[in-house]
């Protein structure tokens, strides 16, 4: 114990008081910056809308979403399949694709499929929505997303809730 406070003081010692006070002056800098970051996070609500209450919040709603291309790489349609396996019903807001790109992500609502509206969906307990996606008609209005290498989706229920599938890769890189 002896040598290690030995050590310290002596390092401390010796260095120049200029290059000590610039370590601390960066040292409260970052985190100071942290602080603020993680302040401005907190602050940002996750979910947009009203604050669910205890009640909602630890309901059995349990809605699923399922997207499958119909290729391994390069898919031309997703199909995407909206399940309810909960206890209760669910009332589900227009879904959200997601297309991601490194720490990019371009997200776009899907009102209606055929030009039926089918959103704002009620789903049964045991039932299940299926549609197919075409994603040439996103390339084509915006042509910076054949970059994107994955493509998720997301909804959300009336009350607030959101329910998120998992990412499947449209190509490598």
């Amino acid at each position: 114990m002896l040598i290690k406070d030995d050590f310290f003081s002596h390092l401390i010692a010796n260095m120049n008081p200029y290059l000590l006070w610039i370590g601390v002056i960066i040292f409260f800098s970052l985190g100071s910056w942290g602080l603020i970051s993680l302040i401005k996070r907190v602050r940002t609500s996750p979910t947009k809308g009203r604050k669910l209450t205890f009640k909602e919040r630890v309901s059995r709603r349990k809605a699923q979403i399922l997207i499958k291309g119909d290729r391994p790489r390069r898919p031309e349609n997703v199909t995407m399949s909206l399940r309810n396996y909960g206890i209760r019903p669910v009332d589900l807001q227009a879904p959200r694709l997601v297309f991601k790109r490194w720490s990019s992500e371009r997200k776009f609502r899907i009102n209606s499929f055929g030009g039926v509206d089918d959103f704002p969906m009620w789903l049964e307990p045991g039932y299940e929505a299926t549609f197919q996606i075409e994603l040439g008609q996103f390339y084509d209005r915006v042509p910076a997303l054949r970059r994107a290498c994955r493509v998720s989706a997301e909804i959300r229920e009336v009350s607030g809730k959101k329910f998120v599938s998992q990412t499947i890769r449209i190509k490598l890189i």
